[in-house]
């Protein structure tokens, strides 16, 4: 069980630096180049939910969704973290 922990854990690790990578690349490159588009189509199912209840359009044009989702990934992963210490 504690393996099955800490691969989810470690994924959800990869997850917060695939969002961060993502929100970095989107002030220097468009969402069609390479390598923004693939990790836009990793973050962009993750972020719907989000944008649903907070739509940049309603924030200034500022999106706020990476730093929920970075928010919440690192609390996914302390919380299992430390249910299995």
């Amino acid at each position: 069980m504690e393996v099955l922990v800490e691969i989810v854990v470690r994924t959800l690790q990869a997850l917060s630096l695939v969002v961060i990578a993502d929100a970095l690349l989107s002030w220097v490159q468009g969402p069609d180049k390479m390598p923004r588009k693939m990790f836009r189509a990793l973050t962009e199912p993750m972020y719907a939910p989000i944008h649903r209840i907070i739509n940049p359009r309603m924030t200034g044009g500022i999106d706020f969704s990476p730093l929920l989702m970075i928010v919440l990934l690192n609390f996914l992963a302390n919380v299992l973290s430390q249910a299995m210490a």
